[in-house]
């Protein structure tokens, strides 16, 4: 993979989990024209999301491009501290690292495969 292709990769999974983000606001708000409103949010994230896959797509092999969904779970909890101020576990840690490292080894594995 390209370098610009992996940034891109990685910049429709920081914007994916957007999508959960709305659906937790909209199940907490008491607001029925509000949580209307994180819906349609949600749903116009999806809808970006899946512009924005298809033309990584047209890039790279699906195997590849289908690996950085692992890192949503990085995000998730990325976000959730930030917007919720929720805590963070040791467990929590353990796989956000594992994750990483897992998506590294196979990025690394695609260059020395490609020599």
């Amino acid at each position: 993979m390209k370098f610009k292709d992996i940034l891109f990769a990685i910049f429709i999974y920081i914007i994916f989990p957007f999508s959960s983000v709305f659906m937790k606001l909209a199940s907490s708000n008491p607001n029925i024209v509000m949580k209307l409103f994180l819906f349609c949010c949600s749903i116009g994230v999806l809808a970006v999301f899946s512009v924005l896959w298809q033309i990584l797509l047209k890039k790279v092999d699906l195997t590849k491009a289908y690996l950085f969904k692992s890192t949503t779970i990085i995000w998730n909890v990325f976000y959730g501290i930030l917007i919720f101020e929720e805590k963070i576990t040791f467990m929590m840690v353990l796989g956000m690292i594992i994750t990483t490292i897992g998506v590294m080894i196979t990025i690394v594995g695609d260059k020395q495969d490609a020599k």
